[in-house]
């Protein structure tokens, strides 16, 4: 193979060039995170005539625009108390009805506070065409671990004198002090862009993957404001959350934050974190961003196709200072070690090329082995108790997961691991690791008892789609119940007239929105009740004993269908 004489020069130059070194930017500090609290200061701003903004009362802000007798809400905290108290205020700024309701993106903290701003059905409520999927997503078949994992993130067990922000906001009031969530899905929706005239206001919403796949941006031409929704705050982004979510895909997020540059607003107000003014320093941040997000994406593939593992990578990934040093770029949420084993998920999926990990033996199995080549079990427990003395508090943390494994429910262990995870946790700067470690630890207390974070109200059950109910029931079917189980069942619901077929066949469950020929069992009943019976609001026996349920076939059958899916 022959070079050409200057590509061979470029090759011998560039492999002279001295390779500088990326200088590691301070890592943040608790004591930066309680002065990040000030940016959640609680508020209504007013950013320019006509355009509001409240912060620092939910995890979310909630945007308020003045039209011609008629305003329009963009994004709506997170639960109906909270929705209230600040529609009130905007009420007294602007007496005129809510004449449309937007939203920028599916999240709970943007949408669940809907009630409180909607007065009637007159009230548009827009959002992406996917919106209504991703919602759905979060409140059917993901909620239990959704729940779990995001109370851990978001400190919703952590006592108030512990806790200082969420990183984003001044903390997520989701299942907080009883505050009900509510339910409005979108009455119009749109695929790639969508331009109208509100109350004289003319709007151009656009499609804006990102932080989610459903993520819309709001640009009011007249204002020269753009409202990024979640695709820019004042933190590093969570190009992954550790509360688990889809795919976040960072070669889309840079394309949509570059949409948003080149309008060149002259005002930005995020949904998280305080509004910026002045065109040439947003142009500034939102460079800095894409950039950010894109160094990550690029160098990952780069060590990913040299071949290193996720772990690899992770340690790797350092943003250049310049980044690293933007005061919208601190850790306060994501961090780019996170973001790139996401983008290695992303591309290749959870093997990380190592042969090893292909077929690990079981955690208990590993457990077994790692203690006896150690010496035994009391061995590894002087190790455990020595690297507490030692301050190796994440050594600690790992050889508890080894000893419990062989031994869950010894004291000593877990006051370590109580110790360890305690320990971590108070050193962090990054709220999500710091409420996740201190969360963690306060769940080995005997007295635990876990946040209803995102505990369906009734307005829930009865605006949830039936579809989507019969979804939840399929991923709760405990094989072990069911493996000899044969059964066809039928529901009619009166109230809709629609028609469902179950068919539980050894471990499956099969639904269909149809009735198919030769069942077992024959319901009829209301979409309400199935949906209570299924939830756990309402018990199956006393609905047959009161006649909610009418039944042609074996009751004790049915009785026996529902006990599969009950740990």
């Amino acid at each position: 193979m022959k070079f050409s004489p200057f590509l061979l020069l470029t090759f011998l130059l560039l492999s002279c060039e001295p390779t500088k070194k990326i200088e590691q930017t301070p890592s943040l500090v608790p004591e930066d995170l309680k002065k990040h609290t000030e940016e959640f200061r609680k508020e209504v701003i007013t950013v320019t005539e006509g355009i509001h903004v409240a912060i620092g009362y939910s995890l979310a802000n909630s945007m308020m625009v003045e039209g011609e007798k008629g305003k329009i809400i963009i994004d709506t905290t997170g639960t109906i108390e909270t929705g209230r108290e600040v529609r009130a205020i905007f009420d007294q700024i602007n007496p005129y009805p809510i004449k449309a309701v937007i939203y920028t993106h599916n999240h709970g903290d943007h949408v669940f506070g809907a009630r409180a701003f909607i007065d009637d059905e007159n009230t548009e409520v827009i959002a992406h065409a996917t919106t209504k999927k991703y919602i759905n997503r979060i409140l059917g078949i993901l909620r239990p671990i959704i729940s779990k994992r995001s109370s851990r993130m978001f400190g919703s067990a952590i006592p108030e004198e512990d806790f200082e922000n969420n990183g984003i906001g001044p903390f997520l009031e989701i299942g907080k002090d009883g505050r009900q969530t509510s339910l409005v899905y979108p009455t119009k929706e749109f695929e790639d862009n969508l331009k109208l005239t509100i109350s004289g206001v003319d709007i151009h919403l656009y499609h804006a993957p990102g932080e989610t796949n459903d993520q819309i941006f709001v640009w009011l031409p007249k204002f020269k404001a753009l409202f990024p929704g979640d695709n820019f705050y004042r933190a590093f982004p969570n190009l992954y959350t550790i509360r688990g979510t889809p795919y976040r895909d960072l070669v889309g997020w840079v394309k949509s934050i570059d949409k948003m540059r080149y309008l060149e607003p002259d005002f930005l107000i995020p949904s998280h974190s305080r509004p910026l003014e002045d065109s040439q320093e947003i142009l500034k941040h939102l460079t800095d961003y894409r950039d950010a997000i894109q160094f990550v994406h690029d160098q990952t593939v780069r060590l990913m196709n040299k071949g290193m593992t996720p772990r690899e990578i992770a340690s790797e990934i350092v943003l250049p200072e310049h980044l690293a040093s933007s005061p919208f770029l601190k850790e306060f949420y994501g961090t780019p070690q996170w973001s790139s084993k996401n983008v290695f998920t992303g591309y290749l999926g959870w093997f990380d090329g190592n042969p090893t990990t292909l077929n690990p033996l079981p955690g208990k199995e590993e457990a077994k082995k790692i203690i006896a080549m150690a010496g035994g079990w009391s061995k590894v427990l002087d190790e455990a108790n020595k690297a507490i003395k030692e301050k190796e508090f994440q050594w600690a943390l790992q050889l508890t997961d080894y000893l419990l494994l062989e031994n869950p429910n010894n004291k000593e262990v877990i006051n370590i691991r109580i110790n360890s995870l305690g320990s971590l946790g108070e050193i962090q700067a990054n709220p999500n690791a710091r409420y996740y470690y201190l969360s963690s630890a306060e769940e080995l207390s005997p007295s635990f008892i876990l946040p209803p974070l995102l505990k369906p109200s009734q307005e829930t059950i009865e605006t949830l789609p039936i579809e989507i109910v019969f979804e939840i029931l399929k991923v709760n079917l405990i094989p072990e119940k069911s493996l000899d189980e044969n059964l066809h069942l039928n529901i009619n619901f009166k109230d809709s007239s629609k028609a469902f077929s179950l068919i539980l066949r050894k471990g499956v469950l099969e639904v269909q929105p149809f009735e198919i020929d030769g069942s077992d069992i024959q319901v009829e009943t209301d979409e309400v009740v199935w949906k209570e019976i299924v939830s756990g609001v309402r018990s199956l026996p006393v609905s047959l004993a009161t006649g909610l349920i009418s039944v042609s076939g074996d009751k004790v059958r049915l009785i026996s269908f529902f006990s599969a899916f009950r740990e």
